[in-house]
């Protein structure tokens, strides 16, 4: 066979084999799954390396090949520009897609709302699934004790993977700005109308009864009364087992026996601290309270509304009209 015969068949086979790599290499590129859109949160710790990265997102699915992934990442430039932080991914996306999102370390804003009478630990749990901080960020922030109360329930726009320090700054200027105004009316118990305002936002859904019920508290206070609020046990019982997704719909008879400062059927006065985080109207409310003949109240299950009562017969009434019977 002619010298120039077995070169043109060597130039082939090497560029069939380039051709079938080449190909190879790019379909190791495409997406898992293009069918497959349902996000995942991925996260890049600080100090994992690129190769890490490549090993990770291989063992969470989203990526066919970690070899293809480092070597695309050095081809273009990005394997070493991967930040730390939060993402969502999908088994939809390709390599370069991937890339994209990694190398741009989450860039953008996360829109979210924190309900009035939030307290930490739901606030976290909002704020983490938007990818603006890591899960327990503002719990463990919030180690001092001072900032339940103070993260004023509204609209707030964050980037993701934001310093919680920043976050929480956001939070506390709103405050300062829509909250603050309003407890400074009677400096001297400020704290104790912020703490109150907790209480009716929790116990109260209307202003005007939560006006009535403001005034229910104070008069138990002065009278040396203990409070007997059930969102207090509550938040004493979330404060034993913390949990974003704790409800309360029900307590039973060991929860009124927690011991806690928070348990204001066991300890007499206000608890240490707000149980969650006010709006506008339980504020006003606390720092605008109604007189009235009222001593007890209660909320019909049914339709939220609140019952009031002169007297402990007239309570216990109202108890088996509108929570025994039910």
């Amino acid at each position: 066979m002619p010298p120039s015969i077995k070169s043109s068949i060597v130039v082939t086979v090497i560029v069939v084999l380039a051709c079938l790599v080449a190909g190879l290499f790019f379909y190791e590129l495409k997406p898992v799954n293009a069918n497959d859109s349902a996000l995942t949160v991925f996260e890049i710790k600080q100090g994992d390396g690129f190769r890490a990265v490549a090993d990770h997102l291989y063992g969470d699915g989203l990526v066919r090949s970690p070899k293809a992934f480092d070597l695309f990442a050095l081809a273009t430039g990005r394997a070493l520009a991967l930040k730390p932080g939060l993402y969502r991914l999908d088994a939809a996306m390709s390599t370069s897609q991937i890339l994209d999102v990694l190398s741009g370390g989450g860039a953008g804003k996360a829109t979210v709302t924190i309900p009035e009478g939030s307290n930490i630990y739901a606030i976290d749990a909002i704020l983490s699934a938007a990818l603006i901080i890591h899960p327990g960020d503002l719990i463990a922030f919030h180690q001092d004790g001072q900032l339940e109360g103070k993260l004023f329930p509204d609209t707030y726009q964050f980037y993701t993977n934001a310093d919680v320090s920043d976050v929480v700054q956001e939070f506390i200027d709103d405050f300062n700005i829509k909250a603050l105004p309003l407890l400074n009316a009677d400096p001297k118990n400020s704290q104790r109308d912020l703490i109150l305002a907790s209480i009716l936002e929790k116990e109260v859904p209307d202003p005007g009864d939560q006006q009535v019920v403001a005034g229910i508290l104070l008069k138990r206070l002065a009278a040396g009364m203990p409070l007997d609020v059930d969102a207090t046990v509550c938040y004493a019982k979330l404060l034993e087992n913390p949990s974003p997704t704790s409800s309360c719909s029900s307590l039973s008879a060991l929860d009124f026996k927690i011991d806690s400062p928070y348990n204001t059927y066991l300890y007499r006065g206000l608890p240490p601290g707000p149980i969650g985080n006010p709006g506008v109207s339980a504020i006003t409310a606390a720092i605008d309270p109604v007189s009235s003949p009222y001593w007890y109240y209660l909320s019909d299950p049914k339709t939220g509304k609140t019952i009031f009562a002169k007297t402990l017969d007239e309570q216990d009434q109202n108890r088996v009209k509108y929570l025994e019977s039910n």
